[in-house]
């Protein structure tokens, strides 16, 4: 990797590859604009392809060399890791399946699953599965009412809605009476504010939207703990199935090591104990797919001793909920 600052750059050289790309990918000006970064236009990369950018041609040759090295440096890491099973089915994600299928029928159901049980995944794979699926991922900056009903709105399919929340929400409500058995699926549902819950409910009780709100343990103590509010005991009254584990089942962890064709005991032993922790079957995936690649690196057999040296990495810079 080498600073274009530092070294004498090729300007025709730059320009050709990128006229070469272009034509490869079929990308458009813009987009590959986009790609070189935020302070590129797209017309002054079309006049400097064509030769007729009358401005300094260094810089942008600079941001040329700089996205071929990020090109080089990515197609290297797909070369080196591993490819990582997608969906695969857990004793976890057929109850959660079992939970969709239910809200599927237009009724409210919720799970309340420690962090790397599959929600996600599952939700997805189950929106690619079926019509009519909808999955909203809930994050602190989508959890009000007017940014929540935005966020349905763009997985219905309206991506530039506008207006008040009131009229926001009406064009939820007309969007969904236009489908057969619509289920809406929040994911990190544990962010939603008390109005955003309110409202939600309301398109429920006039639409007969199904609704699936996954997220963590503190989820299941807002809507059923003592002291509810008003907002979540009404919700809470209208939930027909609930599931809640906080950590994944011994099943769920044999199932990744299945799929992932690992036999070694001692490694199963291994990613049994890291499942058992914090980040649960992400952990033990991010582990699997860094111990993978330091036994290709080293040219040797997948050990439990890779495993355990990459989770060791892991471990000391912390691995996201």
């Amino acid at each position: 990797m080498n600073d274009p600052k530092d070294q004498p750059i090729d300007i025709e050289e730059q320009r050709l590859w990128l006229v070469e790309h272009k034509r490869d990918t079929g990308l458009s000006w813009p987009q590959l604009a986009a790609r070189l970064g935020p302070d590129v236009k797209h017309q002054t990369l079309s006049l400097f392809a064509s030769k007729n950018y009358k401005g300094r041609l260094e810089p942008m040759a600079e941001a040329i060399f700089r996205y071929r090295q990020t090109l080089a440096q990515q197609a290297a890491i797909r070369a080196e890791a591993p490819e990582i099973p997608g969906f695969f089915p857990t004793a976890t994600t057929n109850q959660l399946i079992h939970l969709l299928r239910w809200a599927h029928r237009g009724r409210i159901t919720v799970a309340a699953l420690a962090a790397g049980c599959s929600k996600s995944i599952t939700a997805e794979h189950y929106r690619a599965c079926n019509t009519n699926v909808f999955v909203v991922p809930i994050r602190p900056a989508t959890s009000g009412l007017y940014a929540m009903c935005k966020a349905v709105l763009r997985a219905l399919g309206v991506p530039n809605a506008s207006g008040s929340p009131e009229a926001l929400s009406t064009m939820v409500m007309d969007r969904l009476q236009t489908l057969e058995n619509p289920l809406i699926v929040f994911d990190e549902a544990q962010h939603l504010t008390v109005r955003a819950i309110e409202e939600m409910r309301g398109w429920y009780d006039v639409t007969g939207v199904g609704i699936a709100l996954f997220g963590n343990k503190s989820l299941l103590q807002q809507l059923e703990g003592g002291n509810r509010s008003d907002a979540f005991a009404q919700i809470f009254s209208r939930v027909s199935l609930k599931l809640v584990k906080l950590q994944p089942l011994a099943e769920d962890v044999d199932a990744l090591i299945d799929a992932w064709g690992i036999t070694d005991p001692a490694i199963h032993a291994e990613i049994h104990r890291i499942a058992k922790l914090p980040g649960a079957l992400r952990s033990a995936t991010w582990t699997l797919e860094l111990a993978t690649m330091l036994a290709q690196g080293g040219k040797e057999e997948l050990a439990v001793s890779h495993v355990q040296d990459a989770w060791a990495q892991l471990s000391s810079r912390g691995v996201a909920a």
